[in-house]
């Protein structure tokens, strides 16, 4: 019986050794995958590590009046995806940033997931067509904009995809307005 006993010591400490051995790699892999989180100080429009004289690079993703907001920061500036979604995850907003300004197209959406309008920004103004939906789907208003102002013909639908209303704009000013009737297409 000795034997026995003996033979069994060196397996059974094996055993636990090896248990341990994986639990505290695992342990350390997991402790290891936390998401590092650091304050942010904002100056003159670039973001620092609190307290310190050195910029900022990394994601930020934080609350805002119950909405999710998620950007990159490279060297201190807003770069790349910009993107706002409600707590359940539902996205809200989607564009590019450059160099903190508002670049490229932009997406924005209605509770339900469907598109509410799209447009482009160039260096932080709207910019040529932008289109924006009813939450049907279908086009509610087609519009142009140069140098962040409304610019050119712009075309208000109604449900039933009739043209409702032609505006023109000129440097953000009207030029021409013209009223369609309901009874022009039933």
């Amino acid at each position: 019986m000795s034997e026995r006993s003996f033979t069994k010591k060196p397996i059974v400490s094996y055993i636990l050794i090896v248990l341990v051995s994986t639990i505290n790699l695992l342990y350390s892999y997991g402790c290891n995958q936390q998401k590092e989180t650091a304050q942010i100080d904002i100056r003159d429009g670039l973001f620092f590590i609190h307290d310190q004289n050195k910029l900022f690079s990394g994601k930020i993703v934080d609350t805002l009046a119950k909405k999710i907001i998620e950007y990159e920061v490279v060297d201190g500036k807003k770069n790349g995806e910009f993107k706002i979604s409600s707590l359940g995850g539902s996205v809200e907003m989607v564009g590019e940033i450059k160099d903190n300004l508002n670049e490229g197209q932009w997406r924005y959406y209605y509770q339900n997931g469907q598109l509410e309008s799209t447009g482009n920004f160039e260096n932080n103004l709207s910019e040529g067509k932008w289109i924006w939906y009813f939450e049907s789907g279908k086009i509610r208003e087609i519009g142009y904009y140069k140098a962040g102002k409304k610019n050119g013909d712009w075309t208000i639908f109604d449900e039933k995809g009739n043209i409702k209303r032609k505006l023109f704009f000129k440097d953000g000013q009207i030029t021409n307005d013209k009223e369609y009737n309901k009874e022009m297409f039933t």
